[in-house]
Order: structure tokens, then sequence, then C-alpha cells
């Protein structure tokens, strides 16, 4: 213990000694540090962190899914009261979606995000309420209301009053009894922080009783409890027998549904952004292996410089044992040194790094650089420290005493130039790797920023409120003509309309739909996107409408059915022949109870994006929301001549006028929910091209050095060859074409290494390949003219030298 004591002092004594060399380490540490630590911090709280449920572990997530395709899709109610009842793995399931609903008779109503669950839901994730009780079995029957609330909304509306307990309050104009507070640290699903209640599907079952008999409907979740020593395999097999029995007992409804597939609830909730995360991951730590090398390096110059103290420390008795664990113990202390930095780089840079990624990552917003973080910094600083010392330590302990000692006499670590040749080569490879990942994703983005969504998104403004059933059930209708009649009017609007489906905001339905021209068994009937519209929806966007005319005003219940297509539809289901004019009944009811009726296809509009990142338009079917009745919530949009965000009170007012109970909600532009889209692709361009842009910068100066270095040990041979005649052009191109070799080697490897790993980023690329030749080439003329830029500088000098003061110096 003393003498790592004795060597941790002389550690710090030789920091003091040469400040210079200590700050270029710190800060080519703290930058590799800085960043694994930021990146880690969030992969730490969206993949690491255990879900914040009594074992997590046993909770899983069932989806319905088609055995041939693997498509996994929500499951219906009738099928999850069968999953319920009939699996023999679980110790529960729950049912759950979101829902919206309007908490009057305060101040000013407030529309609050909710969850519509089955009763076990506190059983299943192992919670307990901080004030009250949970659901009974009972309250899923039609006739409960009952809601357990939020601790935020309890602070916000109840001013922390314990007697809200058992009080009644007005959702959606109805009645409902609060039962239970949950704790300030309860979030259900983790991925929504902003739930403020939760029900029962009792609700469903009151308020629109299709939803609980219907087998096609397919809009719930379900999340379980494994029963102990269940693996997930077993359960997912148990369920797959299930789906399948249903399939063959339900053919009409269920053969698209056959088969089940269980997962783990934190893979779910983790889905595509695995990929993202680990390529950061990858990406960051291949900066800090950059920034060891550069390190490395650096120890290996210094060691020169050190040799008569070494090999005096030999001489006096010390082992080549003795002065490796010195010198691993320097090299340790200025690890810890550039970790110390590395953290306060970290404190800066995660919460920048949380305002980019924005909600596009679940989970994400619990990162943080705490104490667990600021152990991983350290634990990276120790690897560090003992991955860029240990080579230098060992080299330098093999020093010959005889020649060291005589004056003016250097051993051969000077003749290790391989070793610092194999970093600087490693180093350019890996920035091939990483310049060549962000220019791709570059590229990508930029596509993404181009492609067309089908829709004009400048000056739009989207909003959304609800028309409660307690009051609107009968006049939803001629409400919203009263309404958009009066936005239309309002000063700078140029165009209203509105929709039940928003593009660019994550959420569509599906619905199926029946073409007399093409019969096919009920269980096997075709879908589309579905949405019903206003008229002046499609102008109001400034969507192409290509063929037939838009809905308007007399299209009411009254009147004949229609619907449009977009030009997906026509391509995949029409076959591109004139689809206006052709019969098809879309499985929506009007809302009286009858079947669903015959409908004429008048009009064709162009294909619009669902979100930012689609690859492909999707078939969608538009109906007239005059003609659906019992479809209670639109999204307005509104386009203007004035900058959009400076109607929003304009709007408040309006909508209050009319109900003074209605909450106008979710007030953004379009052009704004577009970039929201682009989040998840903005951070991983971002982040891997800062990766890239600061390997580069190591690459850069880390084959600066070298060259340098490599110069500096040569001045005497330069002087002779000067002496006797060489010109001066012919140094230049001598210290070049070393430099070129490196730098040669390097991308070639790089270019190896990225061709392999392309696949990796496949899944996060549109409208590029992986192997993009364009992307590549920029990529190595980046690396080659940086890198030859590096080497030049040091060239020059040694082309500069004076044949007699180089012979003169040694």
């Amino acid at each position: 213990m003393a003498n790592w004591l004795s060597d941790l002092h002389h550690a710090i004594r030789q920091m003091k000694k040469a400040p210079g060399f200590t700050f270029v380490v710190m800060i080519t540490l703290a930058l590799g540090i800085g960043a694994n630590t930021t990146v880690f911090s969030i992969v730490d709280a969206v993949m690491l962190r255990p879900l914040p449920y009594f074992q997590p572990q046993r909770l899983i997530e069932v989806q319905s899914s088609h055995e041939h395709t693997a498509e996994s899709s929500n499951v219906s109610y009738p099928d999850f009261f069968d999953w319920r009842s009939q699996n023999r793995t679980l110790d529960h399931l729950v049912s759950y979606h979101d829902t919206g609903l309007t908490l009057t008779g305060v101040a000013e109503a407030v529309h609050l995000h909710g969850q519509v669950v089955s009763w076990d839901l506190l059983p299943t994730l192992g919670a307990r309420p901080e004030l009250g009780r949970g659901f009974l079995p009972e309250e899923e029957k039609r006739g409960a209301r009952v809601a357990l609330i939020s601790h935020a909304l309890w602070t916000s509306q109840f001013g922390s009053d314990k007697s809200a307990v058992g009080s009644s309050i007005s959702l959606n104009g109805e009645p409902y009894t609060v039962i239970g507070v949950m704790p300030a640290s309860f979030r259900f699903p983790v991925s929504q922080p902003q739930n403020s209640f939760w029900t029962t599907l009792a609700v469903d079952d009151e308020s629109a009783s299709p939803l609980i008999a219907n087998r096609s409907t397919h809009f719930l979740s379900a999340i379980g409890r494994l029963k102990p020593g269940v693996t997930v395999a077993q359960a997912d097999q148990d369920f797959k027998t299930i789906a399948s029995h249903l399939a063959k007992e339900y053919p009409k409804t269920n053969t698209w549904h056959e088969s089940a597939s269980v997962r783990t609830e934190l893979t779910v909730l983790i889905g595509d952004t695995r990929t993202l995360l680990m390529v950061l991951l990858v990406a960051v730590g291949l900066v800090l292996v950059i920034a060891c090398g550069n390190i490395a390096n650096l120890l290996l110059a210094r060691m020169r410089d050190r040799q008569r103290e070494i090999a005096t420390r030999s001489a006096l008795g010390a082992g080549r044992a003795r002065i490796v664990r010195q010198l691993l113990a320097e090299s340790l202390v200025l690890g810890i040194a550039g970790g110390l930095a590395g953290c306060g780089l970290a404190f800066l840079s995660t919460p920048a790094a949380l305002r980019l990624i924005g909600d596009s990552v679940p989970r994400a917003a619990d990162a943080g650089v705490d104490l667990p973080m600021l152990g991983f910094a350290f634990l990276v600083s120790l690897i560090s420290g003992v991955v860029f010392g240990i080579a230098p330590a060992v080299i330098a302990s093999r020093v010959d005493l005889i020649a060291t000692l005589k004056e003016g006499g250097r051993s051969d670590i000077a003749g290790h130039d391989w070793l610092r040749s194999a970093v600087i080569v490693g180093q350019v490879a890996l920035g091939v790797v990483l310049t060549a990942g962000a220019g791709l994703l570059i590229t990508s983005f930029l596509n993404l920023t181009r492609t067309n969504p089908g829709f004009n998104p400048d000056h739009v403004l989207t909003f959304v409120f609800e028309t409660p059933d307690s009051r609107y059930k009968d006049s939803r209708p001629q409400f919203y003509r009263q309404y958009f009649e009066k936005l239309r009017a309002l000063p700078g609007v140029q165009a209203a309309g509105g929709s039940m489906f928003l593009p660019m905001v994550d959420d569509e339905a599906l619905l199926s739909f029946e073409n007399p021209e093409q019969p096919v068994p009920e269980g096997l009937k075709p879908h589309a996107d579905f949405a019903p519209i206003t008229p002046g929806y499609f102008s109001t966007m400034q969507a192409p409408l290509l063929e037939g005319r838009d809905f308007t005003d007399a299209d009411g219940m009254d009147s004949p059915k229609v619907m449009i297509v977009n030009e997906a539809f026509v391509q995949k289901y029409l076959h591109g022949k004139r689809p206006l004019g052709k019969r098809l009944k879309p499985g929506a009811g009007d809302g009286t109870g009858a079947a669903p009726p015959w409908r004429v296809i008048v009009g064709v509009v162009g294909n619009m994006q669902h979100s930012a990142t689609e690859r492909e338009s999707h078939p969608a079917m538009y109906l007239p929301a005059s003609q659906l009745p019992n479809w209670c919530c639109l999204y307005s949009v509104v386009r203007t001549s004035v900058d959009p965000r400076s109607l929003e009170p304009a709007v408040q007012q309006l909508v209050s006028a009319l109900d003074r109970d209605i909450p106008v909600t979710e007030v953004r532009t379009m052009r704004d929910l577009l970039l929201l889209q682009l989040s998840q692709p903005r951070f991983a361009m971002v982040l891997l091209g800062s990766f890239a842009g600061l390997a580069l910068i190591l690459t850069v100066v880390g084959l600066y050095g070298v060259i340098t270095y490599s110069v500096s040990r040569r001045t005497r041979e330069i002087g002779v060859r000067l002496a006797l005649g060489a010109q001066r052009t012919t140094v230049l191109g001598m210290v070049l074409k070393d430099a070129a070799v490196l730098i040669g080697l390097g991308i070639g490897i790089g270019i190896a290494a990225t061709l392999a790993s392309a696949s990796l980023l496949r899944t996060m690329l549109y409208g590029t390949g992986s192997r993009n030749p364009l992307v590549l080439s920029a990529v190595c003329l980046v690396v080659a003219l940086s890198a030859f830029l590096a080497a030049y500088l040091p060239a020059l000098r040694a082309a500069a030298i004076e044949p007699m003061q180089a012979l003169r110096m040694e």
C-alpha cells in the first residue's frame, strides 16, 4: 500500500512538472469520457434501468399477430376477455388504451389525458395508491364510473385535500367517483407521464357498447404478469395456442389474427430505439479509443525524454515490474483527472442531448449524470488509463542501460515507430467508419426534409377539443357546422377543416371494407387507413384532389353515403382502374346501430404521409364526419395568412363562446408536428456527426503529432541528405510519402470495416443505401485531405531544416 501511495505521489509530481502535457491529456480524455458518460446515461435510462414496478422482469406485453407476415397488432375486447380467461401462464392480464376526458365543475375546464384499464391494473404492476384504494372486479361492469387520479392532478385541482377521495368529479359531463390517489412516482404507461387519471373499461361498455362486443376492432394494448417460474417462451406458446383456437372458432374476424406474440414489457417499450442507442454507444466508444491512441502516442514520445531517468532507476535497482507500476500509476492519475473533467463536460452536454432528443425516445427524459453515472465515468477513467498507459510503460521499461547512460545516448524506445504507426492507421480507419456513418445519416436526414408529405405544412395551425356525448350526441353535426363557419370567418383565416386523425401525430385507425367486384371470405377482407373528415379539410391541407370532388355540407345523414380514397388505395385495391362511382362498404356504422352502408367513391386525393419517416404510402379511406355523428373528437386545421400562433387566442375565445366547458388543447403548428417527427433522426444525425467530427479532429491531431515526432527524430538524417545535395522538395515528398502510406492503409481498412458493418444502419436510413458510393467517396476525400493537411505542416518544417544546424544537434 505504501508503495502505491508513493507511486501516486510521484505521478502527481510528474503532472506538475509537465503542465502542458497534462493539460492536453486531460482535455483529450475529457472529450472522450464526457461523450461516453452522456450517451451511457441515456442508454441506462432507456434500456438498462428496470421498469418502476414490482418484479418488472415478470411483466410482459401480448399482441395479436398474423402467423405468416409476423405483423403484430393490438387486440379486441372479446379476444382480450378470452385471453384473460383461457391463459395458464399469467397471474394477471390487463387491457388498456388512451383516452381523453374533460374535467368540468372547476374554475376552468381542463382536458385530461388518461387510460381506460381493466380492474387488476394495480395488482399486475404491484402498485398501491397513496390514498384510497384500487379498482374492484365489479367495477368493470356497465354503470361503474370510478377513477384513480394522479398525484399531480390531486395537487393542482384538489389542493392536496385528502377528502378528494370519495368525492364526485365531472368528466365529459358524467359523474365519476374518485377512489384513490396514486403516488407522485407512479406512471402508467411509462412512456406517457402526462396521464392524470385511470378509469375502468366500464366506460367503454357504457358509452360505446359495440367496442366491447366487436371482435374486429383491435385497439387495446395488453400487459400481463408471468406466474412464478414461467418463462416468456412458455407464455408465448400459450397465447399462440389460444389465438389459433379463436381463429378457428371465429373465422370471420380472427383469420388475420390467428397467432399472438409475447415479449417482455421493457423490450416492447424500447422498440426500434435499441438500434439507435447501440449505434451511438459503439460510436462514442470508438471516439474514446481514438483519444486513448493519441495519448498513448504522446506518452511514447514523452518516454523518449525520460529515458535517462528510467535508466537511472533501473541502475539503482528498480526492476521492470516496479518501473511499469510507476508509469502505469502516472497513467491512472492522468485518466482520473481526465475523467473528472469529463464528468463536468457530461453535466453540460446531457441536458443539451435531452433537448435534442425530445420525446422521441421513451424514458430518455429520466437520464442524468447521477451517482451511478459518476461511477461509470470513474470506471471508464481507470480503464482508459490502463489502455493508453500499458504499452508505453512496458516499452519504456525495456531500456538499454549502457546506451542510455552514455552521454547523449538514447535507447531504442524510438525504435517502436511501428506501434505509433499502427495506432495512426487504426485511428484513421475508425475515423472513416464514424465519418461514413455520419455521412449516411446526414444524407438520410436531408432526404427526409426534402420528402413531399403530400400536403403543405406551412401556415397551418392545429388543435383539438372534444364534444362529449352527454351534451352533443344528437347535435354534433350542427355544432361542428356552426363552429367551422365561425372559424373560417376569423381574420387571417384562409381555410379550415377537421379530421379525426391528423398526419404527423402517430395516431391512425385501420378499417376493413368490402368490394363487390372482389368478394373474399369475411375474415380476409382488405383494410385501409380510415379517417372521418369535414368539408374543406383537403383544401386547408393543400392536399391535391386528383379526381372527382371534395365533401360538401350537403353530404349529411340523409344524403347518399360517399367516400374519398387516396392514390395508394386506387393502386393497391382498384389496380389503377377508374375509381369514381365504384361502390364499397367500409366497416364504419353511422351511429344508428344499423349495418355499415354501401358508399360511392366521389373523389381521389393524393397520398398524405402519416409520419415523416414513413417509407411507403398506405391506402386510405376518408368518410364525411357528418355521416358518422358518433365520432366526438376532431382535430381542427386552419390555414392562415398570418403567423398561425397569433390565432391561438381567437380560437380559444371562439370555442369558449360556443361552450365554456370545452377546453382547446394540443395547439401546435403543422410545421412543429413535422419537425417533432424528425427529432429522433435529427438526434442520431447530430450526435453521430459530432462524434465523427471529434474523431476526425483527434485523428488529425494524432497524425500531426506522430509526423512531427518522426521529423524530430530524423533531423540529423535530413540534415545529412540536404548537405549531400538532396532537394528540399525531395525531403518534403519523403515525409509526405511516409504519411500517405499510413493514411492509405487506414482508409482502406476503414472502408472495409464500413462495408462490413453497413447493415447496422440500414433501419435508420431513408432514401439512401447503407453502402452509398457517393457518401463513401466523399468521406474518403474528407479524411484524406484532413490527414494530408496534418502531415503537410511538419513535412514543410522538415524541408526547411538548415543542414549545419541539424548536424550540430547531436
